[in-house]
């Protein structure tokens, strides 16, 4: 089970309302793509596959006077060539009311859903098909108090599942309630901090005392936040967080430890932009071998303007997984992962309304467990139409 914070804070709906409205406050999208995957379960023996996808979409973004409702919803139909099982149709979307109450009260209320397959990586069952759905709601809201001061609070939803129970990640609603205080420069850059606490249950398991499997759990999160520009070219956003994990039942699952986000985006020149991320995330890990994954992900990348309407980027990352806390009794070495991958990315706006785009993807999986090594590539070319 991997618990996603929902993103669309106050923060975030702020920068959507500052973002340039569309040309038409209601759009049709339509596109699709071609994918070859040389490794499609991410398994050590590889099985090649040929993917088609379509899509059609609706976008809506209207103001009215200080509020704004967006909506951006689309159904995509994914084909597969050998494995026609995987075959599945998905049904996403990302709504938001950004509202004013006033000059000194402002929020947000959103709601999303996305549908992709399993992490067969994990999953390690490619004979069936596996769709994870996971669907989020935010209320949020953001006081101007005095000064630069800010009050900020929020409430959440969250849901996550599998069509197949997956026996490490569990399926599970949960219900969080955030409050904090924010700091704005009179240059818009801002520091926060938040208090987060989620209370949720699995919907696909029962309570196992011998396993220690649990039913449900309990997550604090103590959080510090910044997003500072500090010249027209460059800006940085971080973020870290204190985890106190609790299982409901069995204190042998329990963890706690630090989170932590750092992004730096540099525009070298009016042509060419540079950035760096690092992510380190902690979730729940459910066997005898570990009660948590701990990951580190470095990624660096470039993109690069050519022309008006062309766009190359690359992008490689290398992320390590370590799994830890063993349940008492166990006897073997908790599996650690090194993973590597490299992206090269190129997308040429032909006309106004339509955009072709082309990658190319290698990626690498060293584990401790010979069962989780895997290495493959992937192309893909698609097209899209705005109208």
């Amino acid at each position: 089970m991997k618990e996603e914070r929902l993103e669309v804070d106050v923060d975030t709906a702020r920068a959507a309302k500052d973002a340039t409205l569309p040309d038409r406050p209601l759009m049709l999208r339509a596109g699709g793509s071609l994918s070859w995957d040389s490794n499609i379960f991410r398994q050590p023996s590889a099985s090649e596959e040929r993917i088609r996808s379509g899509y059609i979409g609706l976008r809506i973004d209207k103001v009215y006077a200080q509020q704004r409702v967006r909506l951006d919803i689309t159904e995509t139909a994914y084909r597969y060539q050998n494995f026609r099982h995987l075959d599945f149709n998905a049904l996403d979307y990302i709504g938001a009311w950004t509202w004013h109450l006033g000059p000194r009260i402002e929020g947000s209320v959103s709601a999303a859903r996305a549908e992709s397959l399993a992490d067969y990586s994990e999953f390690r069952n490619p004979g069936e098909l596996n769709v994870r759905t996971t669907g989020n709601f935010l209320a949020s809201a953001d006081a101007w108090v005095v000064g630069g001061w800010h009050l900020v609070g929020g409430l959440s939803r969250m849901q996550d599942r599998y069509s197949v129970p997956t026996p490490h990640q569990g399926s599970y609603r949960a219900d969080g309630v955030e409050a904090g205080m924010r700091w704005v420069a009179p240059s818009e850059n801002w520091l926060a901090f938040k208090l987060r606490s989620l209370d949720g249950r699995y919907t696909d398991r029962a309570l196992d005392p011998v396993a220690l499997i649990d039913d449900g759990f309990r997550r604090r999160e103590t959080e510090a936040l910044a997003a500072w520009r500090f010249t027209g070219k460059s800006s940085l956003d971080a973020r870290a967080a204190w985890i106190d994990y609790r299982s409901n039942h069995f204190s042998a699952r329990d963890f706690s430890g630090i989170a932590a986000r750092l992004r730096y985006l540099w525009l070298a020149t009016a042509n060419i932009s540079l950035n760096m991320q690092f992510n380190r995330e902690m979730e729940p890990w459910q066997d005898d071998a570990a009660s948590l994954r701990v990951e580190n992900r470095l990624t660096l990348g470039a993109a690069w303007q050519p022309a008006a309407r062309t766009t190359l980027s690359v992008e490689a990352s290398r992320a390590t997984s370590d799994f830890r806390d063993p349940v008492p009794g166990f006897t073997g070495t908790p599996r650690s992962d090194i993973e590597h991958r490299l992206q090269v990315q190129a997308e040429w706006r032909a006309l106004r309304k339509l955009s072709l785009n082309a990658a190319a993807q290698r990626y690498h999986r060293s584990s401790s467990d010979p069962a989780a090594n895997y290495r493959g590539s992937q192309f893909t070319a698609g097209a899209s139409l705005l109208f």
